[in-house]
Parts: C-alpha cells; structure tokens; sequence
C-alpha cells in the first residue's frame, strides 16, 4: 500500500469512527496479579453498566488465563511481559531481549495502540508513567486531544519517605500536574491519606478523589456450606492464600509446619498461579504427612472460601486485604518483604514498606492481626491460628469502612466521559 492510500484509510477510518465511548485501561503488570484483578474488576463493572462502550485494556501481565472471561465489549493488546527481580531491578519474562529493547517495544505498542484507538478516557493504573517511563511519551501526545486521562492509586504505594523522593527523582509530581485530569484513590482518606503523606501539591490534590477500597461486587456463587461440603471439612477450616503465588512460598512453608501445632481444623491452601513448580512441589512433599491439608493452585474467585474459613492466613497486598475487609474475614496477616526470585532468602528484605503499613493500620483499627515478617516462625503462627479459631479474639467491624470503591471508581470514569 501506497503512503498516499494508507493516509486516505486512515483518514476514512477516522471519518467512521462510531459514537460509542472508548475507554482504554493501561496496568503495567511486571509482578503478581493484583493490578490486572483491579482492572478488571473496574472493566466488568464499567461494562455492565456501558454496554456500548468499547473498553480496550492494554496489559503486560503474564496471567490473563487465569482470570475472569472478558465481556463482549472488551478486547486486549498484550504487551511484553517484564518482571520484578528485586528492590530495583527488572529483566524480559520470555523474549530473550535486553530490557532496554522491550521497553522501547513496550513503550511503541502502547503509543500507536492508544494514538490510533483515540479513547474518550485513557485510564492508568497505579504508575502515572507507567514502567520504565514507558508512557511519558503517549502522555505528552494526549494532552492536545480530547482524551482525558485517569490514573488510579491503591491506598499505600510505599513508604512516604520511598515515594516522595522517587516522585521528585522521576518528574512524577509535573507529570500528575501537568498530564492528569482526575487521580482517583482506592482507599479511605481517614485511614491512610496519601495526599498529606505522599506530599501531593494543592494544586493536584484538587483532582484527587478518595473513592474506598475497590472489591468485584458480582454476586458469590457458592456457600460457605457448599465450600465445606466439598472439601469434607467438618470442623474448623484455615485457608491460607498466596495470592499470585510467586513471593508465597515462605509463608506457606511456614504454615504448613504451623498447622501441625494446631490442635483442630482442616487447611485448604491456594499456592496461586505464578508459583514456581519447584516450590509447589516442595510444598506438597511438605504436607504429605498430613491429611488434614489439602494444597491447590488456584480459584477465580476466592471470596466463597473466606466467607467458610474461620481463620484466614495471607500476606497483605492490596487485593486480598480489600476482600479481607469487604467481607469482615478473620485474618491473619504476614506482610510481604521478599520479592520474585527470593524465595528462600528470608532474611533477605527490600525497602517496600506497603504491606507492612497497610498491615499495621488495619491492625490499629481491628481488621486484621497482624504478625511482623521478622517474627514468622511455626509456633508464633500457630498460636495465632489457635487464638483465632478460639473465638477470643474480637470480630472485625467494617461497618463504618468505605468498601465501595469500584462503584465510585467507575462513577467518576462515567463522568469524565460525559
């Protein structure tokens, strides 16, 4: 094709652009599953209640298969994958390319994708320049369309010191300035504000909206009897989840030879996905003795499964604590300080506080208990297990705690549009 015929199809593609609104959602996706969840949870919703629109999600996560099917309305581009190694590091998941070459790849893709797509709202999840600045370039091209622009924060990112310094390093905060129109915030500004601790100027914090923690609402299909039922558990269960699976294996090797102290329950653990198969392995030759643990890889929708546990043992990432919250589960809580890659190295620790403060503040308001990475041992574990199951701890009251992020979430999308 001719230059002279490609720029008359474009322009007549253009011309016939149909009058559905296009919103376009960008996750970067270098570790777990937690951002992909997020958006999906916001796409579901956003076409349950636009089923007109065209809703196009860019992603690089490497775990679409093990998520919900897509509405009809909703398409992907799939971008290379790259992954966390570390504190600071990142490398290709399956191209055997340098990082510098796939995040110039990544970055093109996302821009002719967006470029051509022309979305009314082009939405950002957790990353205002997404990896390795990958969208500073597409950003400064938005800004003399019509498209608005849309980045969504999970309530703690890191530590405020961690964050203000790499914001000022990275340009961040003329980017929100400059290049955002609204910045909504998955969590409560009561309990954590992340406009005064992450030093946000006046002038963006006119755009930031706090809209709650952001769960799925669709409607849970199992119950906790059935859950029950199923597993043969006819006394109390513990359920231990590893989220994604890729940073999980210490803890749950940890409960494992916990549970053994345990004097009743049966245990059903969901290693997650992204677990290495070496590490699951060793966890299921761990278990072997005992009959009363049950080990599977993963479940679409875990909620049913907190709802019939009357402990729940996780880390404390963004996701598992919303639903923790949203559906009042008794939980335990070990935060992550281990990263991909670092499975074994216990002691060795990086400088992301998330968890951790998100750990310590539900634990201040009664939501979850709360156990330090550096005290995870079998005995202490179990005795909190033990406590939980005795029912002498107190039941959570998340009566009073916004829970209806996704709702506020996809409200202030639906604005931005009209």
């Amino acid at each position: 094709m001719s230059t002279f015929q490609q720029t008359n199809a474009e322009e007549q593609a253009f011309s016939e652009k149909t009058l559905s609104p296009r919103i376009a959602v960008y996750t970067h996706d270098t570790f777990g599953l937690g951002h992909i969840r997020r958006c999906l949870n916001i796409i579901h919703q956003l076409s349950r209640e636009m089923p007109h629109a065209a809703i196009l999600l860019v992603t690089g996560s490497p775990a679409l298969q093990y998520l919900k099917d897509l509405p009809s309305n909703v398409d992907i581009v799939k971008i290379p994958t790259i992954v966390k190694t570390g504190a600071k590091g990142s490398l290709p998941s399956h191209i055997p390319l340098g990082l510098p070459e796939i995040a110039l790849l990544r970055s093109r893709i996302i821009r002719e994708t967006i470029l051509a797509y022309q979305p009314d709202v082009f939405m950002v999840d957790n990353f205002p320049l997404g990896a390795q600045s990958e969208l500073f370039p597409l950003l400064k091209d938005l800004k003399p369309l019509h498209t608005k622009t849309i980045l969504g924060l999970r309530d703690i990112l890191d530590g405020p010191e961690v964050v203000r310094a790499g914001w000022k390093r990275q340009g961040v905060y003329d980017v929100l300035d400059r290049y955002y129109d609204k910045i909504l915030i998955y969590g409560v500004q009561n309990i954590f504000d992340a406009v005064k601790e992450y030093a946000i100027p006046h002038k963006v914090a006119k755009k930031v909206c706090f809209c709650g923690y952001l769960t799925t609402n669709e409607p849970i299909a199992r119950s906790p009897e059935t859950i029950k039922e199923e597993y043969g558990v006819e006394g109390p269960l513990i359920l231990a989840t590893g989220g994604g699976g890729g940073d999980a294996f210490p803890l749950l090797s940890t409960l494992i030879e916990a549970v053994s102290y345990v004097k009743e329950g049966s245990t059903l653990i969901f290693t997650g996905p992204l677990m290495g198969e070496a590490d699951r392995q060793e966890l299921i030759s761990q278990a072997s003795g005992n009959p009363n643990i049950k080990i599977e890889e993963f479940v679409k929708d875990l909620r049913p499964y907190m709802l019939a546990a009357d402990a729940v043992v996780t880390m404390c990432g963004y996701n598992i604590a919303a639903e923790i919250i949203h559906n009042g589960a008794k939980a335990i809580v070990v935060p992550r300080t281990w990263r991909f890659g670092e499975h074994s190295k216990r002691k060795q620790t990086w400088e992301d506080k998330e968890q951790i403060m998100r750990a310590e503040i539900l634990a201040k308001y009664g939501l979850v208990k709360f156990l330090k990475p550096d005290e995870l041992t079998p005995e202490k574990l179990a005795e909190k297990i033990s406590e939980t199951l005795s029912g002498s701890l107190p039941v959570p009251n998340v009566t009073k705690i916004n829970v209806e992020g996704l709702q506020n979430a996809v409200r202030h999308i639906r604005e931005t549009i009209s």
